[in-house]
């Protein structure tokens, strides 16, 4: 059977030519799937029939190439050679072997043992998996970063996701492109393509952080993906320092300096549009630890419903967001999509005709038609004084980003009496709760009880995954838990693990939403300093669902499971 010998970067494989027909080109779903930037989706195709190989053009952009002369169609022999772009393929006989004398298995990689994929890394795809993946991410940390992406791709890559590690174009905070072109150090090239791959890697397996953690000799990274942390691998010392200087580059920091805290931001450009990122460097007693989150404004629904929002309460957030006045607050421990959902209220409002303003620590989306305003405490610029400033630029909403203390509260609940929208977030556990950290923060309760329109608190739950959920019958404590014992009910699914989830078992987050409205009944409650329970009580019909119930109400509907609703939303 012949063969197909791929070299790109300097480095070959070998591919056998089992099937009688492959396709070559750019997209996922080719047989051979190339990191060629001049390549097109489907490039050529190569059949076999016999002893006669022919390859054909399939009306590509940028042509196939033998020599010097572009083909439509050519007949190979044994040892005449093609090119893509710089990918070169040569045709092989039969006879060809590995460095190590044995005969190449399919898309076995042809190259220093040293480089080769660990062992067990494969998820059932096969080599030829693993070699797509590293043809995706070639660069200094392919043998760590392999056995993740070899999981992803066998699945349709996350929506926006780039097509390579090449194709990510890394920007600093002042918009201008940092490249591993000529006048770099290779030191310095191989930490940017270092960094693009971890970037590559990160969207195409969903991460909405990455940890690169020091240890004694070595950085642990992590990604989290789902709102789990997954552990990614170790890197040397060297690579990692090499990565945390490019990283400070980016966001103009001095690279000198590792024994204090710093952060910044930077962005990268995936030709169709732009993600920015938030860093941290906090020093630890091994060196410095960086939190890198994704800022990604592509993941902003344009509608309550995409949030999982009950129908109900949608209708009222959306006829509250259409008012004049009043106070929305929204409840939830860090990440758990606060953001996100008050961005979405703001994109349903009309910013063309109403005046938005938000304040917030720092900005993370970027909203058109809307003035935004990061806090800078180190120069007096906290949510209380930007506040106190913005009131006086005509407002119709405001959004400010966390109330935090007693001058903040206030202030917001001023102004939402005063002919304006407020929108703001705090952390307490439940909407219950937000009105007793608004009273610990010494807030009286006739402002309370004026101001505030409607609470919410929100969780994010991971969403079983639709390829390889198992049904089973729930045992009869978490029956009596979900109050199921008078209610008809199907069965309850389990995450169990395939190539479409990585093997989680999950794919995605839903929120789940506690929504509570307030309505005179309640405001008269909150005037006479009341108790937890009098609380509940009093909003009766006015609280939607508890964070609980919207989760077994997820359950029920195959969306989640009972543990993972227990494990965010269980009191």
């Amino acid at each position: 059977m012949p063969k197909l010998e791929v070299k790109a970067n300097g480095k070959k494989h070998v591919v056998d030519m089992e099937p009688s027909r492959i396709t070559i080109g750019r997209q996922q779903g080719n047989d051979i799937v190339i990191a060629e930037k001049v390549a097109s989706r489907k490039h050529c195709i190569i059949m076999r029939n016999k002893d006669k190989v022919v390859v054909r053009d399939l009306k590509s952009a940028n042509g196939t190439w033998i020599g010097d002369h572009r083909i439509v169609e050519a007949e190979l022999n044994f040892g005449d050679s093609f090119r893509i772009g710089k990918t070169v393929f040569r045709l092989l006989p039969d006879e060809v072997r590995t460095k190590k004398g044995s005969k190449a298995p399919t898309a076995q990689i042809v190259e220093d043992e040293a480089d080769e994929v660990p062992e067990g890394s494969l998820d059932g795809s096969g080599v030829l998996a693993t070699l797509t993946a590293r043809q995706l991410a070639a660069g200094p940390l392919s043998k760590q970063l392999a056995p993740l992406l070899a999981a992803t791709v066998s699945m349709p890559p996350p929506i926006g996701a780039p097509d390579t590690s090449k194709s990510i174009r890394l920007m600093n905070r002042r918009g201008k492109e940092l490249a591993s072109a000529d006048g770099k150090t290779e030191k310095t090239s191989d930490a940017i393509d270092a960094l693009r791959q971890l970037l590559f890697v990160a969207f195409r397996t969903r991460a909405t952080d990455i940890h690169i953690e020091p240890r004694p000799d070595t950085y642990t990274l992590r990604f989290r993906i789902d709102g789990i942390m997954q552990n990614v691998g170790s890197i040397t010392a060297k690579i990692g320092d090499a990565l945390m200087n490019v990283i400070k580059i980016l966001c103009d920091i001095d690279i000198s300096k590792k024994s204090i805290v710093q952060e910044g931001n930077f962005s990268v450009d995936l030709s169709h549009r732009r993600v920015d990122f938030r860093i941290n460097m906090t020093p630890t007693s091994h060196g410095q630890k960086l939190a890198l989150r994704f800022l990604d404004k592509g993941s902003v629904p344009d509608h309550f419903s995409e949030l999982g929002m009950a129908e109900s309460a949608v209708d009222e957030l959306g006829r509250i967001c259409n008012q004049d006045s009043g106070l929305v607050i929204l409840a939830g421990p860090t990440g758990a999509g606060k953001t996100t959902t008050l961005y979405t209220a703001l994109k349903a409002i009309d910013a063309g005709k109403r005046n938005i303003v938000t304040i917030e620590d720092p900005v993370e989306y970027e909203l058109e038609g809307t003035t935004q305003i990061s806090i800078d405490p180190k120069h007096n610029l906290t949510f209380a004084s930007v506040l106190g400033s913005v009131l006086r630029q005509d407002p119709d909403v405001i959004l400010v980003g966390e109330i935090r203390d007693q001058e903040t509260a206030k202030m917001a609940m001023q102004a939402a009496t005063t002919g304006h929208l407020v929108f703001t977030t705090i952390h307490a556990r439940d909407t219950v709760g937000t009105i007793f950290r608004l009273l610990d923060l010494g807030v009286e309760p006739f402002l309370i009880a004026s101001a505030v329109t409607m609470c919410l608190s929100q969780r994010l739950v991971r969403k079983l995954c639709n390829n390889c959920k198992q049904p089973y019958q729930p045992d009869a404590a978490q029956v009596r838990k979900m109050g199921l014992e008078k209610r008809a009910y199907d069965k309850f699914y389990k995450e169990a693990g395939c190539k479409h989830c990585m093997n989680f078992g999950f794919r995605g987050r839903s929120a789940l939403f506690e929504i509570l409205l307030f309505n005179n009944q309640l405001r008269d409650v909150i005037l006479t300093q009341p108790t937890i329970t009098e609380i509940r009580k009093a909003a009766g019909e006015w609280m939607f669902e508890t964070l609980t119930e919207c989760g077994y109400r997820n359950v029920i509907n195959g969306v989640t499971t009972f543990t993972e609703v227990d494990r965010v939303a269980g009191i």
